[in-house]
């Protein structure tokens, strides 16, 4: 049985600078994971920290210069090394999903996760009826994974927004929520939703009044986590663990904790 507090010292593959403080690494390593769980990664003398895996089935993360962490890994580029554990959380239910038209919406880093179910959808394309994109940055510098949205934008309907413009910027410009309200939901629609917790209020709030039963939105609560493991408690929400429980949950069962 593998050792879930053994550090694997793993090396950087690849790195790319998606925008300013965010950076993406392509980690020289076959992990057995599915879309939506995370990777706690370390750094000798700084310490270690929660990251979504943000590809499938290729192992990716994708993060932003935060902290003491992620500060030290923003260094590191192709043929560093890095520590790794996991993968651990519960991911997105597939299964559940399966057959459904998929409507993910994410602001910030939050499409970090997002992406790895895009790259398994894209993969699985005739599992499910159909997808649709809705991403909101803080600004044009801020939209992440440039480089891959035409791509995306030949299998499924992509939507972005700003929350402040530039002259170059011709999109729109407003939170998530507003894109959402002008869309029609199609019939047998589940969504995904990850990033800060007031967007995915009022995400959850605009498609509930379109008809989406709480039970079909799921969210990503990643917040606080330190150990992975449910050791540490400091992820603890009432009698759940989001490194445990999560940090994928219905809206109907943790909406009130959000």
């Amino acid at each position: 049985m593998k050792n879930p507090y053994a550090v694997e010292t793993v090396r950087i593959k690849k790195c790319v600078n998606e925008a300013p403080d965010v950076r993406t690494l392509l980690l020289d390593k076959k992990m057995d994971f599915n879309p939506g769980q995370f990777v706690m990664v370390s750094l000798l003398g700084f310490g270690e920290s929660a990251i979504s895996i943000s590809s499938y089935p290729d192992l990716q993360i994708t993060f932003r210069r935060a902290g003491n962490v992620t500060n030290a890994l923003f260094e590191k580029c192709t043929g560093d090394e890095i520590g790794l554990r996991g993968p651990f959380g519960k991911p997105y239910p597939l299964n559940e999903i399966a057959g459904k038209h998929i409507l993910l919406a994410s602001g910030g880093c939050g499409i970090a996760p997002i992406r790895s179910l895009l790259k398994y959808y894209l993969l699985n394309e005739n599992s499910f009826s159909g997808a649709s994109l809705f991403f909101g940055a803080r600004n044009p510098s801020m939209i992440l994974y440039k480089n891959e949205l035409k791509e995306w934008r030949k299998s499924f309907e992509v939507h972005l927004t700003v929350d402040q413009a530039n002259s170059e910027w011709e999109g729109n410009v407003g939170v998530v929520s507003l894109l959402l309200e002008e869309f029609k939901l199609p019939a047998n629609a589940a969504a995904v939703v990850c990033g800060p917790s007031i967007m995915i209020k009022s995400v959850a709030e605009t498609l509930g009044k379109k008809g989406m039963p709480e039970s079909d939105m799921i969210v990503s609560l990643e917040r606080n986590m330190r150990c992975g493991l449910g050791k540490c408690g400091r992820c603890n929400i009432a009698e759940k663990f989001v490194c445990l429980d999560g940090p994928n949950f219905r809206w109907s069962d943790i909406k009130w904790r959000v």
